[in-house]
Formats: C-alpha cells, structure tokens, sequence
C-alpha cells in the first residue's frame, strides 16, 4: 500500500511536468521554433488511442477472452498499412477548407449542412460520454488499489461525495480546463498539447513494458516457465484455445479501424493537428510497431496474474497494477499508475478538446447568438474570446460530470473492455457518410441524415439501453431474439446499426437530389487530385502581391493584413512592392481568407477579383449567402459576448470620453440611470466615483488627477479597491493601439474572503500540529522508558532463572554418571530434554534483551558464505527428512561482509520456521548475486502469511499459528532474525502467497576474499577418561549450583574444595590446580577478584575459569584481559571437561 498522499503529490508533480511539456511546446511554436512538428511526434500523438482500456483493459479481455484482445490493435494496424493514403486525403482537404473538427468535415462534405453538424456532434457525445467514463473507472479503481490495504476497496454502494471517482472526475475537469482552453480559435493547433500527449505516450508505453519486463524476469525464470505453469495450472484457458477468429472477432477489428478516423479525439490529433502530410509515411511503420509493443506482453501478464490474483479477489481489468502491488513492488506500482493515468488523461484531454469545440461551435453558439437582443455597440473582440472560452469550459464540465453519472451508473457492471466497444460503435456511425463522402460522389444531405439517424437509435436501443438497465431481465422478445439469430447481443447490434446506417445512406442518396452548393464541395471532397502528396491545385491567374495586399486589406483589415505580410516576407524573403504572386503566397493568403468567410466564399473572392473571371448566378448566391452569415455572426457574436461577460468592462477614447460599456459594469457601481452616457468625460465618472468614497483617503482632485494621468499616458495598470458596501474589485486597464483606455472590472469578493479564511484556518491548523506533536513526543517518551523496563526486566530474569537451570542441568549430568535402571535413563532423558528446552527458552529471551539494550555488537568481517551454509545445509537436512520434506541447496562461495555467528543464527532461525510450518512439498537455501549485493533466499511451499500479517510477523511474541502442532516457542525467532540484520546493515524482506508458500531475503553486502589464519586446534576434546585427584577450586554464591558443581567434578573423580564467599575461599587446604569461579558473588565481590587474590597468596599463575549468566561482553572482556577463561551458564558438562582438560596439560 502507498499513501494517499504520496501518490497524490508524484500525480501533481507530474501533470506539472505536463505543462512545462506544453508550454514549451506553445513557446517555440511561437517563437518559429516548433519541436513538434516531425513524423515521430505525429504518431506518438495518434496513440492517444491507446487509453486505459489498451493500458489495463487488454490484459482483462485476454484473461477472459483470450485472444479477442488482438482486434482492438489489428484493426488500426490494418488502416495504417493498408488505407494511410485515405488518412492523406482527408487531411488535405480539411487543410484547404480550414476544417475544424469531424462534424464540421461531414457537414462541409454535405453542403455545409449545419442540422447534420449538429447530429453528428450529438452522436459524438453519446458516444464519447462512455468512454470518458471508461477512463474514470480505470483511474479510480487503480487508485484505490494502490492507496488503499488489500482487501479493504470499497464494494458497496457509497455516496457521490465518497467517491474517489467523483473526485477524480472534478480534478480532471480543471485540469482540462487549464490545461486544453487557453485559446478560442479552434482552426488553430495546440502544439504544445501535441508535445504532452506524445510524451504521455512514452510514459505508457515504458510503464506496460517495465511491468512486461518485470513479470518475465523476476517471476519466472523463462518464457517457457510460464508458459508450462500456466497450462498446467489452467489447461482449458481461452488463450490455449485454438478458435480464435470468430465473427465478433471480425466486427471488432473493423470498429478499431474506424475508430481511427471517427473517434473525435483521433480525427483531432490525426487530421486537425497535422502539419504535414509527409508525417504520415512515418506514421505508417512507427504507430504499428508502437501498438505491437504495448501488446507484447499482454498476454504474460494476463497469465500471471490469472495464476497469482484471480484467487485474492482482483479483477482481470487490474492484474498490470495489482501484480506489483500484491507483491511489494511499490516503485513499479507507481510506475504502472502514472502509466495508466497517462493513457486516461490523455485521452480526456484530447476528446473533451475536441467534443468542447465541435458543441460551441455547432450549438451553443449559434442558437445563443441568435437568440441575444443587442445591447450597445461594443467592438472589442476580447469579449467574445472570454464567452467562447466560458462556454467550452461549461461543456467540458458537463461532459466529465455526465461521464461520471453514466460510470456511477453502469461502471460496477461493466468492464473496460465491454464500455469501449460501446464507444467504437457509436462513433463507428460517421463511417458510412465520412467513407462513403471521400469516394462516392451520389452521396448527399438527405442520405447521410437518415442512416445516421436511423444506425444511431438502433445503437441506442441494442446496445446503449441495456447497459443502463442493467438491472432489468433481459426479454425474450428482443430483436436478435425474435430474428432467431445466434448471435451475442453486441455483434448483432453492430451489425444491425451499421447495415441500415448504410441502406438508407446509400437510397435516399440515390432517390433524392443534392443541392448545387453539396455538388460543388463534393467534387472537392471526391476529387483523386487530393490523393497526390504535397501537391497544391495552381490557381488559374497570375496577379501581383500588390493585388493580395488591397483584397486582405479591405476584408481582413489593415493590420492582419500587413502581419500576414509581414510573416511571410520574415519566412520567404520577399519583396511585395510590385512582385508577382507566386501560387504559395496565393494559396496561404486564400487560407487567411477562408478562416473568415469560409472556404468556398475565399475561393470566389479570388477567382473574381484576382483572377477576373466571371461570376456565376448560382456562385453569386452562394457567396452572398455565406459571406453574409459570416458577418452577421461575427457582429452577434461580438456583442453577445462583450455583453454576458462576468466582469465590468469600460472603454474609453483617445480623448478620454466614455464610448462603450457592459450591464455588468452598471451593476459594480451602481450607477444611477442616465449617469453613463456615450461621450461622457471619464473625468466626471471618476470624480462621482471619488464623491461616495470609491477611491479610497484623500482629495477628490487629487484621486482625479492621479487617474488621468494614468489614462493620459497611456500606461497599463492593474490594482484592487476595496468599496464602502465591502465589495473588492480588481480592476485592470490597457491602452489601445489607436488611442483610448480599456478597463475591466472583476469582483473578487468571494476569493479575497476564502483567503482571509485560509490564513486563519492555517493559523489553526498550526496549533494543532504544535500541540499533537508534543502529545507524540510525550507518547514516544513513554513507549521508549516502557521498551527499556522491559528489556531490563527480561535481561535481570534471564539471569536469575539460568541459575537453578544451571543447578538443574549439573544433577541431571551427575545422575547420568551413575548406573541407572532402563526407566531411571528413560525419564533421565526427558528430563535432560526438558531443561534443554528450558534453557533454549531462557536463551533467546536473554539474546532479544541483549539486542535491545545494545550491550553486544556483531563483529563485521569478511566470510565466506558456504562456511555458514553448509552446515545448516547438513543440520536441515535431517530434520526435513524427518517431516517428509526435501531441503534443496544451491551451493555459493562468495565472501560477505558480516558476522558469521550472527548471519548463522539467522538463517538458522528462517530454516527453523521453513521446516516447522511446511507439510509436504519442500525447502529451498540459496543465493543471487545482485550487483554489489548477495541476497540469501530461504524458500518454502508451507501454508503461506496473509499479506495483512507480513507487517505483524517481526514483532515480538508472534507466532505463525497455523496449527497446534506449530505453535512452538515463544514467537521471537523473527524478532531476533530483524534485530541482528538490521544491527549489521543487512535488509531482510518476505513475500508470501497464501496457499503456496513463503520467501525470505536476506540481503547483505559483498567483499574480497580474507586471508583467515587457522589455528591447529583440536576439533573436539576428548570426553572420555578421568580427573583422579584433580585439585579444584569451587566458588558460587548459589548453594545449589555450588553443589551440583560438586556433585560432577567428584564424579570425575576430582578433589574439590567448594566455597560460597571469599572468606571461606582463604581457607582453601591445598594450591588449587584448576579454580572455577561465579562472577557476581555476595558483597559486591566478583569471582574474578578471588581468582586472582589465590594468585598473588600462592604466587603462580593457576588457571581459572569464570561462569556466568551475566549476559554483558564486558564481563568475557576482563576476564580475557586477566588470563582467566569464560563459559556461559548454563554450563555444558562437555565444554567444561574439554576445557579442564586442555588447562591442565
């Protein structure tokens, strides 16, 4: 699990990088520098096709259907290999007409005809709202999987504000709102939008290849591995199947490649963003090979994560995220988000882009605009870039919140595979009038209409309606039903809409006449010249640019005109005065032109008074008409917007007289009626203003003064005032090219409010976190003095309970040197076992106080592995055999940095567990060279942890209850295992499957080899033989360790001379040859300073050995440091006597 947070704040950074992408992009578009303009950006932008749906959702539909995933990537293949010279032709027209979107195609290619522009933006919706919902799903869902614990996603119903898609679905809406609307012309490219979508491409694209990459090479050993398991596991799986071409197969491949020329965003980023047509030869191998690799392991994943996930809940649609995530892989996992967020957000930046432009242009607009009483004469086209721009950001909005009621409603249901086929049909609608426009000329109006109408409510009603009614019974009675046909509910759907889409396309074509303007743009449209690469049809004239200059001029006006110019002479270096006009700057100009009267309208205009042929009736009309339009709508538009606006607006002239204003602006100041009028001196409104305290402390003539000359000068100014009533304005002004003042009036009431708020709740919220860091500080406090009681406390009982064990063991040791009947050794032995287990008990429970409390160090120095592993290798070996199990070890020589007994005593410990919680299968010891680090793995194929325990499994205390018959001991041997690896720097990581089995890594560091000195050491003292008259010394203060120390040594046959204290120790008979001492005695006296006072009374150095439970290493340390030796109670009666006899030699 990641935190919310985290993934919140790597999401910000980078959608950030997003916007530096763009806004580089934008400036050296701007600057005559485009970085965007090449065939590799061209087609990374066209694989805004692959979207969540190809991110995640391939994997889903090849984990349930097999090999149905591959339509979704043949289909665009297919197009790009077979029919790019289609994608040519179209762009090329859409260039010369100054097309803006696929509506506006279809409508151009039929006449112009703005009721089938509005149809098919209508269509575009309903089939772009699902997808878009398809994308919040798949952000939602992957977003709760990564944030949230496994097992904890929410599946029940929840309220909207509860929704994290909800939440999403608001942020995406600004985001696209920054993002994708800085700019009204619609004609016009987004290069820098190009720039963040081709690189949200590579995001995606390295994302689904990393987790390709991983799955291949740290899950399975080989492709083949893979591959075996999984027939193995699942043998009937659709992808071993060898039916794989179907008919639903076919109609998806099919919808795929339409897909590529209808869906808006496609048609946006394909057609509309183009710069050249060249770029489609590279397009034509570099879009193909990019779908082949972000299919490529689809279906390894799939596999995987139908062997690993399908048992834990996940569903198929998730398996690229819920892989690392399931297995700790948090890093790849974020990797994996970004990517599938960025094939989400790319998608619904480029569509809502495209939908936002295609609803103001062919709707919104129009039918507000004509419906808008004029107001006053404003001519500051600002305005209608400020109205245009509120109503796409209001559709944007509309469209994401519709897309998250259509995901609220049907999103539990459907997978993201089942929703996107439900887009590629609907759009799959354009095909028949958007095909069939390029290559039959017959095709009009009236046909395109009635088979879009027709294949769209079929659309609707087969497939549309029963995903939102999901809950309803399914009738006998349906169409496909009644028909008898076999066919699943989307193919016959499919078929259905499309067959009669293209009927009814193809007879009222046929029975119905177009109009004289659909016969001359169809020419256009059908023409085989636009199949030609690069070429541009030559006008039939020659002129001089002279000529161009005085048409632009009197059309455009004077100051476009000469920017156009101006440019081009800056690209060309031309000299205008009295050239001729060469067919490109004819041709670039005729552009110009069309984007304000429209493409046909610019053609004549040229042709007539350029070129000077004569005009035709029917020409005349249609240019009259056209023109017309355009300015009529341009005049609507102007004053519809300046007068909507939400902030004031006045407009001053060069003599600084009042001219233009808005409603709102009245409203700000409550002006009394008849005060503002055209030609009023700006001086008076400002002195009224001044008169009821609007312009803040001072003199009315000194506020007047200071104003005009800001106006006076002419110099831009922004600034805020504060009015008595309490409301705040932000006021901006600029000067006017040709003289005069604009000013803007915002009131910022509401935002300087919300600001004053926030400083007082961050001053709260300041001391808050005072106050709840001190209470942690307090609490940790608390936990640590808690901690280090307990560890003294464990540490102070270690000790004294090892004394009687020490007693305990000694007897048992001297009964076992007597002659003893059968039973009398039968419960010896158990009882020797028993005190066995006892001190293990007290062993580990001393060894965790030592950790805690720091009182031993490792000792870190270059070993060599196998001398560690080896042995463990033959102690395990036995012990798996005993339980049935094989213990499998692959043997490694490399040398380590770390301490052998301390490395030892861990794998020892993970070993232990492996052959106490497996029942059957086996146990795996080995290691990995990891660049300059060795991880040792320990493998077993027991019962498994839940993944919810992993985290609980080190504590102290906890034990693997996966049985009685495993409860054993007290639950510290991971305890201990954590504390030594991380006292030597070494990780120590676990990954468990349920049901499968469990890894641990221990991963330490390598070194060279070490030249280690042997010492020619005896590899075990002899045990066997006497110590018949062996004089020694016994010192304890516990009696009964004291005589059960006397008890062994005369049973050796030793004389020993026992004491509890040092008074009774200067009274020993006789000059010891061994003395064996307890360290800490009565009167804080040691057995150290005993040893050494019989030293210095009978002047020689006899040897000593102290024995102690102090589990201190300073205690060892003296006495190394005063020539005696050191054993640990409770004392083995074997280490006692090879030690006895090797000091008396």
């Amino acid at each position: 699990m990641i935190p919310a947070w985290q993934l919140i704040s790597i999401s910000v950074l980078y959608i950030g990088t997003l916007f530096g992408i763009a806004w580089y992009g934008d400036r050296r578009a701007h600057s005559g520098k485009p970085v965007h303009n090449t065939g590799v950006i061209y087609s990374l932008s066209l694989a805004v096709y692959c979207t969540s749906w190809t991110f995640y959702g391939a994997v889903g539909m090849a984990a349930t259907s097999g090999w149905m995933f591959l339509s979704i990537y043949i289909g665009p293949i297919l197009f790009l290999l077979f029919f790019w010279r289609m994608l040519g032709k179209i762009i090329r027209i859409a260039k010369e007409k100054r097309l803006t979107s696929i509506a506006d195609f279809i409508a151009t290619r039929y006449g112009r005809d703005h009721t089938l522009a509005i149809l098919v933006t209508i269509v575009a919706v309903l089939g772009v709202v699902p997808y878009i919902a398809l994308q919040l799903k798949a952000i939602a869902t992957t977003f709760e999987l990564v944030t949230q614990p496994l097992g904890t996603m929410s599946g029940g119903p929840i309220y909207f504000w509860q929704d994290t898609a909800f939440h999403i679905s608001w942020a995406m809406a600004l985001f696209v709102i920054v993002f994708g609307t800085r700019d009204i012309d619609a004609s016009e490219q987004h290069p820098g939008m190009i720039l963040a979508v081709a690189f949200e491409s590579m995001v995606k694209l390295l994302a689904i290849l990393a987790v390709g990459i991983w799955v291949m090479t740290f899950l399975f050993d080989s492709p083949l591995d893979l591959l075996t398991l999984s027939k193995t596991v699942m043998p009937d799986h659709a992808l071993f199947s060898s039916d794989v071409i179907s008919l639903a197969f076919v109609l998806q491949s099919l919808l795929a490649g339409f897909a590529i020329l209808c869906l808006p965003r496609q048609f946006q980023v394909g057609v509309i963003e183009n710069e050249s047509v060249r770029h489609i030869h590279t397009a034509r191998w570099m879009f193909p090979l990019y779908l082949v690799l972000m299919l490529l392991f689809v279906v390894p994943i799939a596999l995987t994560g139908h062997l690993f996930m399908r048992d834990l809940g996940f569903t198929p649609d998730t398996y690229v995220l819920s892989l690392p995530v399931s297995l700790g892989q948090d890093a790849l996992a974020i990797i994996a988000f970004i990517g599938g967020g960025s094939a989400a957000t790319g998608m619904i930046i480029v569509a809502t882009i495209a939908i936002s432009t295609m609803v103001s242009n062919e709707l919104v607009l129009p039918a507000f605009f004509r419906n808008t009483q004029q107001q006053s004469d404003i001519q500051q086209s600002s305005s209608v870039r400020t109205l245009v721009l509120t109503v796409r950001r209001m559709v944007i909005v509309v469209m994401i919140l519709g897309s998250y009621l259509f995901y609220r409603m049907v999103g539990e249901f459907e997978s993201l595979a089942a929703i996107g086929l439900l887009s590629f049909a609907a759009v799959a609608q354009f095909s028949p009038p958007l095909i069939g426009g390029l290559i039959w000329q017959g095709g009009n109006r009236q046909g395109a209409i009635a088979g879009l109408v027709s294949g769209t409510f079929i659309w609707i009603y087969t497939l549309l309606w029963p995903v939102l009614a999901q809950g309803i019974e399914q009738s006998d009675t349906t169409p496909y039903r009644m028909l008898g046909l076999n066919l699943d509910d989307f193919s016959f759907g499919v078929i259905l809409s499309l067959s009669v889409n293209v009927s009814l396309y193809i007879f009222f074509s046929v029975v119905t006449n177009a109009s004289v303007r659909e016969r001359m743009l169809a020419s256009d449209f059908t023409s085989t010249k636009a199949l030609n690469p690069g070429n541009q049809v030559a006008p039939s004239f020659t002129c001089k640019v002279d000529d161009v200059r005085v048409v632009l001029e009197r059309i455009l006006g004077y100051k476009k005109a000469e920017s156009f110019f101006a440019d081009y002479q800056s690209h060309h270096g031309i000299q205008y005065d009295h050239a001729m006009a060469s067919n490109e700057l004819l041709h670039d100009a005729e552009k110009l032109l069309a984007s304000v009267v429209g493409s046909s309208s610019a053609r004549v205009i040229f042709s007539t008074l350029l070129g000077g042929e004569q005009i035709q009736i029917r020409d005349l009309a249609f240019l009259a008409s056209e023109a017309s339009q355009a300015f009529a709508m341009s005049r609507e538009q102007l004053q519809a917007a300046v007068e909507n606006l939400h902030q004031g607006v006045s407009v001053v002239d060069r003599n600084l007289n009042l001219v233009a204003w808005n409603r709102r602006y009245l409203e700000l100041f409550n002006y009394p009626p008849g005060f503002i009028q055209v030609g009023k001196p700006v001086a008076d409104i400002i002195a009224f203003n001044a008169e009821r305290g609007f312009c803040g402390p001072g003199s009315i003539e000194q506020q007047v003064a200071r104003r005009m000359r800001f106006l006076s000068a002419g110099s831009a100014h922004q600034f805020e005032r504060l009015l008595p009533n309490g409301v705040v304005i932000s006021m901006q002004g600029h000067p006017m090219p040709d003289g005069g003042f604009v000013t803007s009036f915002t009131d910022i009431t509401v935002h300087r409010k919300a600001e004053q708020a926030l400083k007082e709740a961050n001053i709260t919220l300041e001391r808050r976190v005072e106050k709840s860091t001190q209470q942690l500080g307090d609490l940790t406090s608390q936990l640590i003095e808690a901690n280090t009681s307990k560890t003294r406390f464990l540490a102070a009982a270690g000790h004294d309970l090892m004394q009687p064990l020490n007693a305990a063991k000694l007897f048992a040791s001297t009964l076992a040197q007597h002659d003893l009947s059968a039973d009398q050794r039968h419960l010896l032995t158990h009882l020797e076992g028993s005190l066995q287990s006892a001190e293990d008990v007290l062993s580990v429970l001393v060894e965790i106080s030592k950790l805690d409390a720091g009182v031993i160090e490792p000792s870190l120095h270059p070993i060599q592995l196998s001398a560690v592993l080896k042995p463990l290798r033959d102690e395990f070996t036995a012990l798996a055999a005993e339980k049935g199990l094989v213990l499998r070890f692959r043997p490694c020589d490399y040398w380590v940095l770390s301490d052998a007994h301390w490395l030892r005593r861990i794998v020892q410990n993970l070993l232990s567990n492996a052959v106490r919680y497996t029942h059957n299968g086996g146990i795996l010891l080995g290691c990995r060279k990891r660049g300059e680090q060795l991880v040792i793995e320990v493998w077993d194929t027991g019962p498994g942890i839940p993944r919810s325990k992993l985290g609980e499994i080190f504590g102290e205390f906890k034990r693997l209850n996966q049985g009685k018959q495993d409860s054993k001991g007290l639950g510290l041997g991971l305890a201990i295992v954590d504390r030594m690896a991380k006292r030597m720097g070494h990780s120590v990581e676990v990954d468990s499957w349920v049901g499968n089995g469990t890894r641990f890594r221990i991963t330490l560091p390598l070194t060279e080899a070490d030249v280690v000195k042997q010492d020619n050491r005896d590899q075990q003292a002899r045990v066997s033989g006497s110590f018949e008259g062996l004089q020694t010394f016994c010192i304890d203060n516990d009696a009964e360790v004291l005589a059960g120390m006397n008890a062994l040594l005369s049973s050796w046959q030793c004389d020993v001379f026992s004491c509890s204290d040092e008074q009774e120790a200067e009274q020993v008979p006789f000059k010891p040859q061994i003395m064996l001492a307890d360290y800490q005695l009565d009167n804080d006296v040691t057995g150290l300073q005993v040893m050494s006072m019989l030293r210095r009374h009978f002047n020689e150095e006899i040897p000593g050995v102290l024995i102690s439970a102090d589990p201190r290493p300073s205690v060892a340390e003296e006495a190394k440091s005063l020539g005696f030796y050191f054993l640990k109670k409770p004392v083995r009666p074997a280490a006692l006597r090879a030690l006895i006899r090797r000091l008396i030699r």
